[in-house]
């Protein structure tokens, strides 16, 4: 790659809401839901299952069945953060806004549509996730 373009990707902003703090509430509150539901949205987001399953894995000695809530929002958010770098290496010049289509629809498909408006929202609003944005949510 040429300095140019490197430094042009560089400048290029990152949407709010897939930024890594906000990638973190996401976490926080698909983590919490049940103990699949990361792992869910790993294979929504199109991450190889492979990697899905070394990361849960990783998450504990004793298997994914019986971990803490903490492992499961840690687990979901290395998928996250695995999915976002995806990204980076193999699809560089999509535009931001597709990620974050591809992010909502994936919430959608678990069957979380209100999680997704408050991320589609968000964006719009060029705002990062916080949890009070998803307070009281029922689906």
């Amino acid at each position: 790659m040429s300095d140019d373009a490197s430094s042009t990707s560089a400048l290029k902003k990152e949407a709010a809401v897939l930024k890594d703090t906000s990638l973190a509430v996401l976490s926080r509150e698909l983590g919490a839901l049940d103990k699949h539901s990361g792992l869910m949205l790993g294979m929504y987001l199109n991450v190889p299952n492979t990697t899905i399953v070394n990361i849960a894995n990783a998450a504990s000695d004793d298997g994914y069945s019986d971990v803490s809530d903490r492992t499961r929002i840690d687990t979901t958010q290395k998928i996250l953060l695995t999915w976002k770098d995806s990204w980076k290496d193999m699809r560089p010049k999509i535009k931001e806004r597709e990620k974050v289509k591809e992010l909502a629809r994936a919430v959608t498909e678990m069957g979380k549509s209100e999680m997704a408006s408050v991320i589609t929202e968000k964006h719009g609003e060029n705002a990062e996730l916080t949890a009070d944005a998803f307070t009281g949510l029922t689906s």
